[in-house]
């Protein structure tokens, strides 16, 4: 797959399917609008493309009420990659660009940057100047310049509708076991081990600290039982994110145990996928009663993993769920 970030020096030479949207989570329903995007492209014999945004256009009409996001660009560009995807373009999303009629992008983007003559998108998609495009006028519009548009329905999962929304309300609660079955794979936290202050050490349960990104959603405070991915391997773990209350901590951090390992990771960057929850985090009266709950919480975790039917070659980094 060939990565685009800008669109100025951006003109593909080979005919494409388009398929459009956020994709952030790239969860259920973003996978049946890439799915059938691919498709297209090889029953045409013709290129596939993903047209995103970078950053999210949410971080720049409004930042204020901007939503956390579930994946950041690195997550979501190899999850788009699994699926075969030939091109993927992240136009620069900017004041100057929210101003771009709908038409415009069909006429400069669609056509004659991206060649494009099949376009996929969900049934709920806007874009252009305050979101006046919708898929409907995508499809009279295409239509008219002799392009094909297929539109995606609702993907519903257990009776509700797939959305990053929901998805997303999902994390924040704590439920990211519900989190991964909407989104088809298991969520995620990346990012670098740096020195903590040591006390995972203390208690007899060494834990790396991970560095990540402030604009990500974050799980409900409490410990999880999860999988990391260091270099080419998965580690079965056990994670606490939160404040430390026992410790009278301020600072959120996610902290990871690794069972049966004993490497120094300082300076590596792990991914951490959350299976379930294990507890929400709650205050000890002192650090012995904190080892023993961990002690108890690291069982459950193992167990827990232990009931898990999780696929690793989705992706090579994400599990997929069965």
């Amino acid at each position: 797959m060939i990565t685009y970030t800008k669109l100025d020096t951006l003109e593909l030479k080979r005919p494409t399917a388009c398929g459009l949207g956020n994709f952030d989570g790239v969860h259920l329903g973003h996978q049946k609008l890439i799915k059938e995007m691919v498709r297209q492209a090889r029953l045409k014999h013709i290129d596939s493309s993903i047209i995103t945004f970078e950053p999210h256009p949410s971080k720049v009409l409004n930042p204020e009420k901007a939503d956390p996001l579930i994946l950041t660009s690195r997550q979501k560009e190899k999850l788009i990659k699994a699926f075969g995807v030939h091109n993927l373009i992240l136009a620069p999303f900017t004041q100057e660009f929210s101003k771009m009629h709908y038409k415009d992008f069909i006429e400069d983007i669609l056509i004659k940057k991206c060649k494009a003559i099949v376009v996929v998108v969900g049934s709920d998609y806007r874009f252009g100047y305050k979101g006046e495009g919708n898929s409907e006028l995508l499809k009279e519009l295409c239509q008219k310049r002799g392009m094909e548009t297929i539109i995606i329905p609702p993907v519903t999962h257990k009776g509700l509708i797939v959305s990053s929304t929901l998805i997303r309300s999902m994390i924040k609660a704590g439920d990211v076991k519900s989190a991964g079955e909407f989104m088809g794979h298991l969520f995620s936290i990346e990012g670098k081990v740096v020195h903590g202050n040591s006390i995972g050490s203390t208690l007899g349960f060494p834990t790396a600290n991970i560095a990540f990104s402030e604009e990500i959603v974050l799980p409900d405070y409490g410990v999880y039982a999860v999988l990391v991915k260091y270099g080419d391997r998965r580690y079965e773990a056990i994670a606490n994110i939160g404040r430390r209350p026992t410790f009278n901590g301020s600072d959120v951090t996610l902290e990871v145990h690794i069972f049966d390992f004993n490497k120094q990771l300082y300076g590596e960057f792990i991914e951490v996928f959350f299976v379930d929850r294990i507890r929400k985090e709650i205050k000890f009266n002192s650090p012995l009663e904190l080892k023993k709950q961990i002690k108890s919480d690291s069982e459950e975790a193992k167990e827990t993993l232990k009931r898990f039917k999780y696929d690793f070659t989705f992706t090579g980094c994400y599990d997929k769920i069965n």
